[in-house]
């Protein structure tokens, strides 16, 4: 992932506060500053910089209101094929115990419309997404959870 300088970090949080997804975060720093990076990149990128998007506060109120004891409404299941089975917004992860050949890491996403898909992460720390027919596109919103939940399924995995 390319480094930023203190100017272009600014700018990334400035477009967060003007409530930018990461769609067009990406355009700008390409457009702006001549750096591309994947979607993936973009999330790790807003998430490393400690910033909240505006699609994500919505989120996180709602969820707050479904659960005013603070507990976490992510709920887990074993399964014996996955590490983990994830819920967030409709959105499920799970991760392969055994990886997909040629992958660091790999497993499948079930999107709130009912789709799965399948993904890896290769050993350069690239996300691949294979969709489950030609021309499918999640919603923006269901990319952000899967990429969140993804993150943190993978943090806390013994792998």
């Amino acid at each position: 992932m390319a480094k930023l300088n203190a100017e272009q970090k600014a700018s990334v949080g400035s477009w967060v506060n003007d409530g930018m997804g990461l769609s067009d975060i990406q355009k700008r720093l390409k457009e702006d500053f001549d750096i591309s990076l994947t979607f993936m990149d973009v999330r790790f990128l807003v998430s490393d910089l400690s910033l909240q998007l505006k699609s994500e506060d919505k989120q996180k109120s709602e969820l707050d209101q479904k659960n005013p004891d603070g507990h976490d409404a992510v709920q887990s299941n074993d399964n014996p094929d996955n590490l983990g089975d994830e819920t967030s917004g409709g959105v499920s992860v799970d991760i392969d115990k055994v990886v997909r050949p040629g992958a660091a890491a790999s497993g499948s996403v079930t999107f709130s419309d009912g789709k799965k898909a399948t993904w890896h992460v290769d050993q350069f720390g690239q996300l691949g997404l294979v969709p489950p027919e030609e021309g499918y596109q999640p919603t923006e919103e269901d990319l952000q959870a899967f990429q969140m939940e993804l993150r943190s399924a993978m943090q806390r995995s013994p792998f």
